[in-house]
């Protein structure tokens, strides 16, 4: 009887027995060479000594295991049994005893005898194997190598499993790291608009979802390992890599580079998705804009607002969530919020196919991410433009129904067939294959147009509905007559308005255009070209509209009426908002910008002897003498503090070439020569009496234009002799006095406009007062002040010897403004 466990036990253990002086110098040499890589040997010394050292650990191994192995024998079953019966004290071999059978046949005393030997053989064991190494290393070195690997490792740490791949990895591995230079920092998301943020003597932060972590390090020569998140790493030059990780969650990212260990933890902000509720009741109006008041949060700002609209689902009916119409809120559209939070907008839904019915509407924002956040709906009609002329009315109803056609085209016969009449694509046959909605608007279409062209006050009305008619009569399929709808408005509009549609429709264009850039922060050269385009539009509208009035009848009893519109005040404003703009203040550019339009499309022109007769006229017949007065010496000397500024960095340029000694054949100007014009300029202010003789401000100003007269004498009288640095400190004072005339003048025009609109009990734009929420404009005197700053700016950023850190702020401000 034989025991399998005992067998496989005793197996094993002979085969360890003499497995071992085979085994135990690869084992020491694989147990040094990783106790070698657990305490970062390899990552300091690096290739070739890792190389070296793995390399003789193998070749002494294999040499080791080569000599070995030809005195290893494979454990025959007689020397198992040997063992089993040695381990277990039995003497009388009973593995033998029931392999032997008796000489003359089966005896009971031979039964008895394999019973008992059988018996012994239930209780054999085999005992587990000798200690084999510790006769081939009595010091026990053994146990010092255990001793180093515990160590080893502990001592590794986290980096442990990062020193044994890299001990066994099949690439080169370049030692150092420690000397190594990196800069970390975190470039948060471009729609957050957060700063870059520096990681100099930390290496814990918190960022916003999607920021990117960028590490450069110099002074490796191997591409670093990156742990913990998606990483990039581009090699600039030797030894240099950049490295862009995109960190997925929070936690801890590792790089490691030889022995270079950077543990960089982050924190992720999370970006919750945008918050849009409506403030009040939209409102509608005559011309089919719809007025919003809804609140609209976002952690870092939302990129795009849309108003989703659909009709008005019946009682048991749901609205699928493709069924929505979609208006994109333009950039000039989006308003900056109040004080509390609630923002407007004015969309213009007179095109929609809705328009004039039941929808639901809701606002849906997408935030720089892409996240998307949707309001609750609202129930409401949506406003229609209200057209007063019939055939204007006829037009647009049309349109609507227009609008509303799915059905598709009949598809022609396969056959010819006599009878249906469609032998082949006859142009005059096509209609018969439209869709009822479209045969109705041919005949529409026809009836209104069918009478001579005398009979129509506008004949483009009448070749409109003319053209319009013969492409629906020739449209093969419904995509055809994509741009009927666009033909049908144009009509109506021109129906409703004559040559003011087209002038209306340049106006509301121009606006756009240039809110938008406004609200984009446009370059002032693209923001100048606009302002022209409007401003000419704008004098188009107002000229047409004048003319219509003019042709009604519709004339003002005065020329400054309560219902009427001076032409000279509108090119005041424009005036302003353009100056508003370019010293920055984009936001309340935009909200005057969006009230002198709602004005002009809210107005009525009513001429009067009075009115200005265009823009950029000069000062209109609401102007008194007084104001023009002012206004003329506020102009003369905005040309004065020019010439001064000039003559000023003149002076500093020649006395920077006399320090130097380039003055002979440079071609600029001496200090000399500077004088004549110095001297010009104050005899020009000799005549410069002040505009209002004992009004308030007067002596003010008059102090101040003596002074600068003063001060510039002074400077001449330093150019002659000279003097470089004296003539530019009294041309400084020349300048400063300039600015009090300017600012004292601008303050009196503006007291002077006050008082005429008090007298006529409305501000320059014909409105009886102000109103809660009016945009506002900054003053003379403030636009004044700002013209003053950027003046002193320009001057510093001309001496070119100030501090370098002054000089890149002032810049700064420069190119911000």
């Amino acid at each position: 009887m034989r025991r399998p466990t005992a067998f496989l036990h005793a197996r094993f253990a002979l085969l360890w027995e003499r497995a071992a002086p085979v085994l135990i110098l690869p084992f020491a040499a694989l147990g040094l060479y990783l106790a070698l890589a657990a305490y970062g040997v390899f990552d300091q010394l690096g290739d070739p000594w890792r190389l070296i050292c793995l390399v003789s650990a193998l070749g002494t191994s294999i040499a080791w295991v080569r000599w070995q192995a030809p005195q290893m024998r494979w454990p025959i079953e007689a020397e198992i049994e040997r063992r089993i019966e040695d381990d277990s004290g039995l003497t009388d071999r009973p593995f033998e005893a029931l392999r032997d059978t008796p000489a003359v046949g089966d005896s009971q005393m031979w039964t008895v005898h394999t019973d008992r030997m059988k018996a012994r053989l239930i209780r054999a064991r085999a005992r587990r194997p000798k200690a084999a190494w510790a006769r081939l290393d009595p010091y026990g070195l053994r146990v010092g190598l255990i001793v180093m690997l515990v160590t080893g490792g502990f001592l590794a740490g986290d980096l442990l499993g990062l020193r044994l791949s890299d001990a066994f990895a099949p690439r080169l591995l370049t030692g150092g790291g420690q000397d190594a230079m990196v800069d970390v920092w975190i470039e948060p998301p471009a729609y957050t608009g957060r700063p870059t943020q520096f990681l100099l003597d930390r290496r814990e932060a918190e960022s916003p979802e999607g920021s990117v972590l960028v590490v450069r390090i110099a002074g490796i020569n191997r591409a670093p390992r990156i742990l913990g998140a998606p990483a990039q790493t581009e090699t600039l030059s030797d030894g240099v890599h950049l490295i862009r990780i995109q960190p997925e969650a929070s936690g801890e990212i590792t790089i490691r580079a030889g022995a270079l260990r950077e543990h960089i933890t982050l924190s992720l902000i999370e970006d919750a998705p945008p918050r849009l509720t409506f403030a009040a009741e939209p409102e509608g109006d005559a011309q089919g804009r719809l007025g919003l008041e809804y609140v609209a949060e976002d952690d870092y700002g939302l990129e795009t607002v849309a108003l989703e609209y659909a009709l008005a689902p019946d009682a048991d009916s749901i609205m699928p969530e493709d069924g929505y119409e979609i208006y994109v809120f333009s950039p000039g559209e989006l308003s900056e919020a109040n004080a509390n939070g609630v923002r407007t907008a004015n969309l213009d839904m007179s095109r929609s196919k809705f328009a004039g019915q039941r929808v639901v509407i809701r606002l849906a924002g997408v935030d720089g991410a892409g996240q998307r956040g949707i309001s609750g709906e609202m129930s409401f009609t949506l406003p229609q433009r209200i057209f007063l002329d019939p055939l204007a009315r006829a037009v647009a109803a049309e349109r609507q129904r227009f609008l509303q056609v799915q059905a598709p085209y009949a598809p022609m016969p396969e056959r010819a067939d006599l009878k249906s009449g469609f032998l082949d694509d006859q142009p005059a046959r096509r209609l018969d294959r439209a869709p009822r909605e479209i045969q109705r608007l041919a005949l529409a279409l026809n009836a209104a147009s069918d009478a001579p062209t005398h009979y129509f006050d506008d004949a483009i009305v009448w070749m409109g509905l003319r053209t319009a008619l013969n492409e629906v009569r020739r449209a093969r399929e419904h995509t055809d007559l994509s741009h009927m709808e666009a033909d049908l408005w144009d009509i109506a509009l021109r129906a409703e308005l004559g040559s003011l549609a087209d002038a209306e429709a340049a106006l509301q264009a121009a606006e756009r255009a240039l809110s938008d850039a406004l609200a984009r922060g446009a370059d002032p050269i693209e923001l100048s070209a606009l302002f022209d385009a409007f401003e000419q539009a704008m004098a188009n509208y107002v000229q047409l509209l004048a003319r219509q009035a003019a042709e009604a009848g519709r004339f003002a009893s005065g020329g400054g009426g309560q219902g009427g519109m001076d032409s000279d005040f509108l090119q005041e404003l424009l005036d302003a908002l353009r100056e508003a703009a370019e010293l920055g203040d984009s936001a309340g550019s935009r909200r005057a910008l969006a009230q002198l339009a709602e004005l002009l499309r809210n107005m009525q022109v009513q001429l009067g002897g009075g009115a200005g007769q265009g823009f950029g006229g000069g000062a209109g017949g609401g102007e008194s003498a007084m104001a023009q007065a002012l206004r003329e010496a506020l102009e003369e000397l905005s040309n004065a503090i020019t010439d001064q500024r000039e003559l000023m960095e003149d002076t500093f340029n020649a006395e920077q070439s006399a320090r130097e000694g380039e003055q002979d054949g440079s071609g600029e100007p001496s200090l000399q020569d500077l004088a004549d014009p110095q001297s010009d300029l104050a005899d020009m202010l000799d005549g410069q009496e002040p505009a209002m003789s004992g009004g308030e401000g007067a002596e003010e100003m008059e102090s101040a234009l003596n002074g600068a007269r003063d001060a510039m004498e002074n400077a001449s009288r330093a150019l002659r002799q000279g003097q470089g640095q004296q003539a530019l400190a009294y041309q400084d004072e020349a300048l400063s006095q300039l600015r009090s005339a300017s600012r004292a003048a601008a303050q009196a025009i503006e007291r002077e406009l006050a008082d005429n609109r008090e007298d006529e009990g409305r501000d320059p734009l014909g409105r009886g007062g102000a109103r809660e929420g009016d945009a506002t404009l900054p003053s003379e005197a403030e636009r004044q002040r700002a013209r003053d700053i950027l003046e002193e700016l320009r001057r510093r950023a001309a001496e070119r010897n100030r501090p370098q850190e002054e000089l890149d702020y002032i810049d700064r401000l420069l190119e911000r403004f």
